[in-house]
């Protein structure tokens, strides 16, 4: 039953945040016109997808000890690997940004402004690579391979 309901958790939390994070792209989409509402959403729904994020991770360190998986796993130690990664990038490229169009949002920024920020090609390209990231460690949690060419039979 625990072990259910971790997995629930797990599921639900980062499947919500995949698909928060996929709207605050749509949303930056038409932020790209200049418009503020639409970015401010977008950036809402990143905060969002990052605390969903959180918990699905949490939940799935829960779901490690109660699996008991040990951790020099393959496919967790893959996965944990491009989790750091992921990580790595939100808190280098993707945070920076963030911080920079919700303080320009606070200034009341132009809507060319706006529409520059949401155009960023490497802040896209960050945010992609994350949301990508994090699909891999799914792909990596759901299918278990056994790596052995990374890590040896």
């Amino acid at each position: 039953m625990l072990y259910t309901t971790a997995l629930m958790i797990h599921t639900g939390a980062t499947l919500a945040a995949l698909l928060s994070f996929m709207a605050g792209e749509l949303l930056f989409a038409m932020a790209r016109k200049g418009q503020w509402r639409p970015a401010r959403m977008a950036l809402r729904a990143g905060r969002s997808a990052h605390l969903l994020l959180n918990l699905g991770v949490l939940a799935g360190i829960v779901l490690v000890f109660l699996g008991g998986w040990p951790l020099w796993t393959p496919w967790l130690l893959a996965a944990f690997a491009v989790i750091a990664v992921a990580v790595a990038v939100r808190h280098g490229f993707v945070a920076p940004w963030e911080l920079r169009v919700e303080s320009a949002l606070g200034r009341e920024a132009s809507g060319a402004q706006i529409g520059a920020f949401a155009s960023e090609k490497s802040a896209l390209a960050a945010r992609v690579g994350v949301i990508a990231l994090f699909g891999v460690v799914a792909a990596l949690m759901t299918m278990k391979p056994s790596l052995p060419l990374l890590f040896g039979s």
